[in-house]
């Protein structure tokens, strides 16, 4: 059985539809066996079918008919390249969005609750970017390496999301509605606004830069409770659980959300980071002086070869790229670039 013959969405949505055929049912099993990715989008699907079957009481709504509607929106069948199942996957996750609004349009706001424990997490792999639109019209930037978990319907009295890593949020404006970003052991609190916020586990500080509006940033104690006003940048450290707040040069924080990476005056060692997650690849700095060199750029489109060559050229560093090797398990290991002093 050739690859191309069967369209996997669609064969996920004749199951869940009940239309499958024999031949059809096979395939999609041995699909599901080959990874543990594939196994956690048919679960997700699954999901979401059972629920949208539980609540019998929408009488209004023909289940099988707005199920099969979305998937024939999102699901067209045509060959597709590795990036073109990326922006599939993403919307075989943008679902849930979808049914909640159905839900929410025809029950009304007083059956909030007994949707807003049900979760829906998006995650962005390393070398990737992608957005989403939150049940309540809030839109939302995930950049490279990063994670959103949310209600399939938000509360009654607030909204909040979970975050890990860096998004970008333009939040539906609802001053009787609050809006919390849950970041580490800090939150977000605001009605309508649009803000960045780098919240990457790894690192032990989070930064909040503010574009327009008004926030608030609280720690989990309530020790810290600190305004922001529009080109400020907040950062509070996880140690001693403090708030520093400067003006600041907006771009070179929300620039990736248009696909820029912008560095002003960064440590070397910062930069690698972002490189680290922008291009999924490992870097080892074998010479440790070169972490503390000031670079000042802005990538566009690059490669990671044509920004590597740049790097060298603008600093006295050079470079070594190994290649991808295949590990036990049929997967390809990341690049690892070496640098060194020149």
């Amino acid at each position: 059985m050739e690859k191309e013959k069967f369209d996997i969405d669609q064969l996920i949505a004749n199951r869940l539809l009940g239309t499958i055929s024999d031949e059809e049912n096979l395939f999609l099993d041995d699909w599901i066996k080959q990874s543990i990715e594939n196994q956690r989008l048919y679960s997700e699907q699954k999901r979401l079918w059972n629920l949208f079957e539980i609540h019998q009481k929408v009488q209004k709504i023909d289940e099988r008919k707005a199920y099969q509607t979305i998937s024939d929106q999102l699901f067209i069948k045509k060959k597709v390249n590795v990036f073109g199942w990326i922006q599939r996957i993403a919307a075989i996750l943008l679902l849930p969005v979808i049914i909640a609004s159905v839900y929410y349009f025809y029950l009304g706001k007083g059956n909030h609750n007994q949707f807003s424990t049900v979760y829906n997490t998006v995650e962005t792999p390393l070398g990737m970017r992608s957005s989403l639109t939150l049940p309540d019209g809030t839109q939302v930037w995930l950049n490279a390496g990063s994670s959103i978990s949310y209600p399939v319907l938000f509360a009654d009295n607030y909204r909040k999301v979970s975050l890990s890593g860096e998004a970008y949020f333009e939040v539906k404006k609802n001053k009787k509605w609050p809006f919390i970003v849950s970041a580490k052991n800090m939150d977000i609190i605001v009605s309508g606004t649009t803000f960045n916020c780098n919240a990457y586990p790894e690192n032990n500080q989070i930064q909040t830069v503010l574009v327009e509006g008004a926030i608030s940033l609280t720690n989990n104690s309530a020790t810290v409770n600190v305004l922001m006003t529009p080109g400020e940048l907040a950062t509070f450290n996880s140690s001693d659980q403090k708030v520093t707040k400067i003006k600041t040069d907006l771009q070179k924080y929300v620039a990736w959300k248009s696909g820029k990476l912008m560095f002003r005056d960064d440590k070397m060692n910062k930069v690698v980071e972002k490189l680290e997650r922008w291009y999924n690849v490992e870097f080892d700095i074998e010479d440790k002086e070169i972490e503390d060199y000031i670079y000042t750029a802005t990538f566009v489109d690059e490669s990671l070869d044509q920004v590597l060559k740049m790097l060298s050229i603008s600093a006295p560093i050079r470079y070594t790229i190994s290649e991808r090797n295949k590990q036990e398990d049929q997967t390809f290991a990341k690049s690892k670039v070496k640098l060194y002093k020149r």
